[in-house]
C-alpha cells in the first residue's frame, strides 16, 4: 500500500467517523471493561481500542467454539488448518499470532513452546465476557501482547442462585451439551460450577488437489471440560477465591506430510488454577493478590511426526490499585512467575523464572485523559526487557475525543526459539515494536464510533535461517486505519467495522503471510417478542499463504431464537449460508454450509 492509498483510506475512514453517528438516538452506554488500563473504566472512555463480548453476546452468537465468535471481532483474523479443534491462530491488526496474549482471569495461557494459546479447546460455557484490547500493550502485560490482548474472564456465582442446561446439535455429526449453576450461601460462600461434552464428526478439510498425497478422511473433535469456582466473602468489599478449569479430548487432524493412509490424532488437556484474594486495605486503595498454575498439554502420537509437549506455568502475583483523587488512579504490581517445559525431546534447558515490575497511572479530568504505564520484565534466561505507553485523549465536547498513544513492546523468544536441539539459538534476544496511533471518537448514548490510525514497526523478529537455525533477522511494519461502529436502533443492536492495513516483510517488500489488506464485519441482532434474530457478515480479502495467493472470501451467518416460556428457549442458525469454499491456510478447507439447532433451560430457583 503506498502512502498516498493509505492517506485516501485513512480520509475516508475519518469521514465516515464524522457522519455516521449523526442520525441516531441516545440511549447509554455503561459497559466497564478493566483490560486497556488494568482498571476499571467504561468501555468508551478506554484510550486503546477495546472490544467487549458480554455473556448476552456470547449467547446470542450461539457458535459451538471461541474462535469462531472471535472472528467477529474488528481487525483480528483467525487462522485454522481446518474445522473445529484445529489449532486456530489469532492475528490482530496484521501482527504475527505469536504476538498476541491471552489470559483467564489475568493469568497468561500462552504455550512456551509455540508462543500461542490453544484458542481452539476453551470451552465458552463457563466463559462470563471476553475483553480484546487492539494495539500493543505490552507496557501492562509484558511479553506477547505487541498486537493486542484476549483477556477471558470466567463466571462467577451471584447473589441470587441460577442453572442453566443447553443441547445442540446440528450438520458434521455435532453433539454438544453443557450445564452450569452458581449458589451463595447465608455465609456469604459463593458456588458455581459448570460441565461441558462436545462431540464434532467433522469434514475432509485438506485439498488432496493442492497438497496431493495426504489422506482424505474426516477428522473429528471431541472435548470435555469443567470448571468450579468457590468465592468467600469475608466482610466489607474483601473476598477470598478458588477457581479450576480443565478441559481435555482429542484431535483429528489432517497433516501435509502424509501418507494418504495416515490417520492423525493426537489428545490435549488445558488446565489452570488460581487462589487469589482481593481486599480494600483503606477507602480509596485495594490489594489484589493470586497463586496461579496454567498447563498445556499436548500428546501428538498418532501422525508421522510424534511428539509430546507440555509446558506449565506457576505464578505469584500482587497488584494495587490507589483512587488518587477523582479523576485519577496509580496501579502498581510485582509477579513472580516459573516457566517450565516436559517433552520427549531433550530440550537444552527446560525451565526458567520471569520477575515483572509494572506501574501505571490514568487521569481523566475535565476534557483531558491521560494514561502511563511502565514494566520491567526479567528471565533467568536471556536477560531484561523494559516497555512504556503513552496516551493522551482531550474531549472537544461531550461526545468527540481525539486521542493519540505511543508505546514500545516485546516479545520473549520461546523455549523452541532457544533451546529446541535441532536449531534453537540461546542468543536470541527479544523481538521489540515501536507503536503510534491516533484516533477520533464519537460516543453518545447507545453509539460508539471510532477511527483509528496505527502504525507498528517490528524489529528483531524471529526466523529462521537457510540451515534452520533461529535467528533475529526480522523487520515488518504494518499500518493501517481501523473504524468501528458499536450501537442500537430501536429494538436493533449493530456492530459494524473495516480495516485497512499494510502488513509488509521489510527485508523483502512482500506481504506477510496469512494477512489480509482488508477486513470488514457487519453484525445486526434484533429483538421482536420472543423471537430474537441475528446476523453476521465478516470479509477478508486476498492473502499470501506457502507461496500462493489465497483468494479472498464473504461469510454469512444467520441466527434465531424463540422463549416458548421464561424457562425455556429453542435456538438455531446456519453457518455460511452461502456455501462459500475458501481457506485461511493454503491447502486446508474451511468448514461449508451447516445447520444446527438446540434448546436452553433456565429454570426459576
Amino acid at each position: 500500500m503506498t502512502t498516498s492509498r493509505f492517506l485516501q483510506h485513512a480520509r475516508r475512514a475519518l469521514a465516515l467517523a464524522l457522519l455516521a453517528p449523526c442520525a441516531f438516538a441516545q440511549p447509554s452506554l455503561k459497559e466497564v471493561v478493566v483490560s486497556a488500563s488494568r482498571a476499571e473504566q467504561r468501555v468508551q472512555d478506554a484510550l486503546p481500542a477495546t472490544t467487549l463480548i458480554t455473556r448476552g453476546d456470547i449467547e446470542r452468537a450461539q457458535t459451538a467454539d471461541l474462535p469462531t465468535l472471535l472472528r467477529r471481532v474488528a481487525g483480528l483474523e483467525i487462522v485454522q488448518n481446518g474445522g473445529q479443534g484445529t489449532v486456530a491462530s489469532a492475528f490482530i491488526r496484521g501482527a504475527e499470532s505469536r504476538h498476541t496474549l491471552v489470559l483467564i482471569d489475568g493469568v497468561p495461557v500462552n504455550n512456551l513452546s509455540f508462543g500461542t494459546a490453544a484458542l481452539e479447546h476453551l470451552p465458552l460455557a463457563d466463559i462470563e465476557r471476553i475483553e480484546v484490547v487492539r494495539g500493543n500493550v505490552s507496557a501492562l502485560y509484558g511479553s506477547a501482547a505487541l498486537g493486542g490482548v484476549i483477556q477471558i474472564f470466567t463466571r462467577e456465582a451471584g447473589r441470587t442462585p441460577d442453572a442453566a442446561v443447553t443441547v445442540q446439535a446440528g450438520s458434521r455429526g455435532l453433539a454438544q451439551a453443557s450445564a452450569s449453576g452458581g449458589v451463595r450461601l447465608d455465609s456469604g460462600t459463593r458456588l458455581r460450577a459448570s460441565v461441558e461434552s462436545l462431540r464434532d464428526h467433522g469434514f475432509n478439510a485438506i485439498k488432496q488437489e493442492e497438497r496431493p498425497g495426504t489422506n482424505p478422511d474426516r477428522d473429528g473433535y471431541r472435548r470435555r471440560s469443567g470448571s468450579f469456582a468457590l468465592t468467600q466473602e469475608l466482610g466489607g468489599d474483601n473476598t477470598l477465591g478458588l477457581r479450576l478449569r480443565d478441559a481435555q479430548g482429542t484431535t483429528q487432524f489432517d497433516s501435509q506430510f502424509g501418507p494418504a493412509t495416515q490417520a492423525d490424532e493426537s489428545r490435549f488437556a488445558e488446565r489452570g488454577a488460581a487462589v487469589e484474594g482481593r481486599f480494600r486495605i483503606a477507602p480509596a486503595l485495594r490489594l489484589n493478590a493470586a497463586l496461579t498454575s496454567a498447563t498445556d498439554q499436548l500428546d501428538a502420537q498418532v501422525t508421522a511426526f510424534p511428539f509430546f509437549t507440555q509446558s506449565r506455568s506457576r505464578g505469584a502475583q500482587v497488584g494495587l490499585e490507589w483512587q488518587a483523587s477523582a479523576g485519577q488512579r496509580v496501579t502498581a504490581g510485582l509477579e513472580r512467575t516459573r516457566q517450565s517445559l516436559r517433552s520427549d525431546t531433550v530440550y537444552q534447558r527446560s525451565a526458567r523464572t520471569q520477575d515483572s515490575a509494572r506501574a501505571g497511572y490514568t487521569a481523566d479530568v475535565g476534557a483531558h485523559q491521560l494514561q502511563l504505564n511502565v514494566r520491567q520484565d526479567h528471565y533467568s534466561d536471556f536477560g531484561s526487557a523494559s516497555t512504556w505507553l503513552a496516551g493522551y485523549g482531550y474531549r472537544l465536547s461531550d461526545a468527540w475525543r481525539v486521542s493519540a498513544t505511543a508505546s514500545t513492546g516485546f516479545n520473549a523468544p520461546t523455549f523452541n526459539d532457544l533451546y529446541y536441539p535441532f536449531g534453537g539459538n540461546p542468543a536470541l534476544r527479544p523481538e521489540r515494536l515501536k507503536s503510534a496511533e491516533l484516533g477520533l471518537q464519537y460516543a453518545a448514548g447507545a453509539h460508539e464510533v471510532r477511527a483509528t490510525l496505527f502504525n507498528n514497526r517490528f524489529t528483531d523478529l524471529i526466523a529462521s535461517d537457510a540451515f534452520f537455525n533461529r535467528i533475529n533477522v526480522g523487520r515488518a511494519r504494518v499500518r493501517g486505519v481501523e473504524l468501528t461502529y458499536t450501537g442500537r436502533i430501536g429494538d436493533a443492536g449493530l456492530r459494524a467495522d473495516l480495516t485497512s492495513q499494510d502488513p509488509i516483510d521489510l527485508d523483502t517488500h512482500t506481504r506477510l503471510l496469512r494477512r489480509a489488506a482488508t477486513l470488514a464485519h457487519l453484525g445486526l441482532t434484533r429483538d421482536a417478542g420472543a423471537w430474537q434474530f441475528g446476523g453476521n457478515l465478516r470479509y477478508s480479502g486476498a492473502r499470501p499463504d506457502a507461496g500462493k495467493t489465497l483468494g479472498s472470501y464473504a461469510v454469512l451467518d444467520l441466527t434465531a431464537s424463540y422463549a416458548i416460556s421464561p424457562e425455556v428457549k429453542l435456538f438455531g442458525r446456519i453457518e455460511n449460508l452461502l456455501d462459500r469454499d475458501y481457506e485461511t491456510a493454503f491447502g486446508y478447507r474451511q468448514p461449508g454450509r451447516g445447520a444446527f439447532v438446540g434448546v436452553t433451560w433456565q429454570p426459576r430457583l
